[in-house]
C-alpha cells in the first residue's frame, strides 16, 4: 500500500535533505508543544498526569489533521505523491549526515574550535573541553544513534502505517527531545513522552543494529563481530535503545565510543561501547561510508516490507 509513497519519500530525502524552513512540520509541532506545555502544567493534576495529557493532546493535534490529509490524498489519482511528501518530512537521514559532515569538514581544516561549535548544535554535552578524538567520538555517536531515530524508525513505521505511522514516531521522538529529560523540571512531566518514545524505538533500534551489521563488510567490518558488540555493550547504557546502533557502529568500525562525557560543567562517567581504540578522523570517514551503506539497507528493507504488506 505504501511502496510508491516510500519511494517518493526516500528519493526526496536523498536529493533534497530536510528543508530548512519555518514552515517545516516538525518546527510547527515544536511550537505547538511549547504552547501546550504551560496549559497542561496549570491543570490541578499531578505532574505525571499533566505529562500524559500533554502527550495525548500533542499526538492528537498532529495525527488527526494528518489523517484527514491522507484520506483526502487517497481520493486523488496521484495521491501517493502527496503521501510520499508527508512521509518525506518525517525522515531526517540525509540532513543528519550533512550536519555531522560539517564537524568532519572543520576537523579536516584543522579548526578544532569550529568542530566543537558544529558538534554543540547536534548534542547536549559540553563540547568546549573535548579534544579531537572526543569530538570525533561525539560525531560518530550522533551519527549512529540518530541512524535509528531519524531514519530506521520512520522508515519502519512508514512501511507499516504510511504517513500516520511515520508521524506517530516522529511526534513521539520530538516530544521526548523537548521534555524527556531526567531533571527536576521534567522528571515527572516528561515521563510519559520519554517512555512512549522508548516503546516505539524498541524494535527500530535493534533493526538498526542488524542493518549496520549487514552493511559492515563494506567498511572492513564483520557481521558477527558487529552483532556481538551490539548485544554485549548496548545494555550498558541507561537508555533501552540508543546503545544498539551506537554499539553496532563501534563493532563495525573496530573502535570504542562513549566513555566519560562532560555535561553542564561536570564529567559524567558513561560506559565505553566497543573493544577497540578511540576513533580518529579516518574512522569518522569510514563511519560516513558505513552510514550510507546502512541507509541503503534500511531503504531496501522498508520497501521489501511494504511490498509484503501490499
Amino acid at each position: 500500500m505504501f511502496v510508491k509513497s516510500l519511494c517518493v519519500a526516500i528519493a526526496l530525502d536523498l536529493f533534497l535533505g530536510d528543508p530548512r524552513t519555518e514552515w517545516h512540520p516538525v518546527r510547527l509541532l515544536g511550537l505547538g508543544a511549547e504552547r501546550l506545555e504551560p496549559l497542561c502544567r496549570r491543570l490541578p493534576l499531578p505532574a505525571r498526569l499533566q505529562g500524559v495529557l500533554f502527550l495525548l493532546l500533542a499526538l492528537a493535534g498532529t495525527l488527526l489533521p494528518l489523517g484527514i490529509a491522507v484520506t483526502a490524498a487517497r481520493m486523488l489519482p496521484a495521491g501517493w505523491l502527496l503521501e510520499g511528501g508527508m512521509l518525506y518530512f518525517a525522515l531526517g537521514g540525509t540532513c543528519l549526515a550533512r550536519e555531522v559532515r560539517g564537524v568532519a569538514q572543520r576537523l579536516a581544516e584543522g579548526d578544532l574550535a569550529g568542530a566543537r561549535k558544529a558538534l554543540s548544535l547536534l548534542v547536549s554535552r559540553d563540547t568546549d573541553p573535548l579534544d579531537e578524538r572526543k569530538v570525533v567520538s561525539g560525531a560518530l555517536e550522533t551519527l549512529s544513534e540518530n541512524f535509528g531515530d531519524a531514519l530506521c524508525a520512520p522508515l519502519l513505521y512508514g512501511a507499516l502505517g504510511g504517513p500516520l505511522g511515520a508521524w506517530l514516531h516522529r511526534t513521539a521522538n520530538t516530544l521526548d527531545a523537548m521534555v524527556g529529560y531526567k531533571t527536576p523540571t521534567y522528571r515527572e512531566f516528561g515521563w510519559a513522552a520519554a517512555r512512549f518514545d522508548d516503546l516505539l524505538n524498541l524494535l527500530p533500534s535493534r533493526c538498526a543494529a542488524l542493518l549496520v551489521a549487514v552493511a559492515s563488510p563494506g567498511v572492513g567490518g564483520s557481521f558477527s563481530r558487529t552483532l556481538h558488540t551490539a548485544r554485549t555493550f548496548a545494555p550498558l547504557l541507561s537508555s533501552p535503545n540508543s546503545g544498539w546502533p551506537m554499539a553496532a557502529f563501534a563493532g563495525a568500525l573496530g573502535i570504542s565510543l562513549g566513555g566519560p562525557t562532560p555535561y553542564f560543567g561536570q564529567w559524567v562517567d558513561k560506559p565505553f561501547l566497543g573493544e577497540g581504540p578511540p576513533p580518529n578522523r579516518t574512522d569518522l570517514e569510514r563511519g560516513f561510508a558505513l552510514y550510507w551503506n546502512a541507509y541503503a539497507c534500511a531503504a531496501l528493507s522498508a520497501l521489501f516490507l511494504a511490498v509484503l504488506l501490499e
